[in-house]
């Protein structure tokens, strides 16, 4: 009887401890740019994940880069539009915020909670490498890690290298 009643409190407490870690949201950026190819074939994949994952404590977010003045806010806009993207968005207007992540192509995923980066990289396996890719994934990395996030456990990969169009870092201008 003792023993029922200690597995009982056992159970109950990690419950609390599983319902409790989960309120926190785990946040999840895809860094994309309106003029790579690639980032335009994921905009169906990232709509899907968004969609599977809507009833959970995770929030999406696009981030464009370099996004200086009207015409480009139009540009980020109209491919939203044109792509029917429903995941929210945000714009730099420099590169330094990817930089500081270590974030170096587009599409690229990151992954944080509680301001840890737990995920970093491609979305999936879907390409192998820049004009070469498979007919479908075989290994879902993003799915995978907030799968493990959600359900408190590890998540197993922690970074990937992703496929797509190179960032263009902007160089400090040393002085002599």
């Amino acid at each position: 009887m003792k023993l029922s009643f200690l597995y009982s409190i056992l159970l109950c407490s990690l419950f609390t401890f599983t319902k409790t870690h989960a309120q926190e949201k785990i946040l999840v950026q895809f860094f994309m740019n309106t003029t790579c190819p690639i980032s335009q074939k994921y905009t169906l994949t990232i709509n899907e994940i968004a969609k599977k994952f809507q009833n959970q404590p995770v929030q999406f977010e696009l981030v464009f880069l370099d996004v200086n003045g009207a015409s480009q806010i139009k540009k980020v806009k109209d491919f939203l539009q044109n792509y029917q993207i429903q995941v929210p968005y945000k714009t730099y207007k420099n590169t330094d915020y990817a930089q500081q992540m270590g974030i170096k192509v587009t599409p690229e995923v990151l992954v944080t909670h509680d301001n840890q980066i737990q995920y970093q990289g491609a979305i999936d396996d879907w390409f192998i490498d820049w004009g070469k890719n498979k007919k479908q994934p075989e290994q879902f990395y993003l799915i995978n890690a907030i799968n493990g996030m959600l359900t408190s456990q590890n998540v197993w990969i922690k970074k990937t290298n992703a496929v797509g169009c190179l960032i263009e870092f902007k160089k400090a201008i040393s002085s002599k």
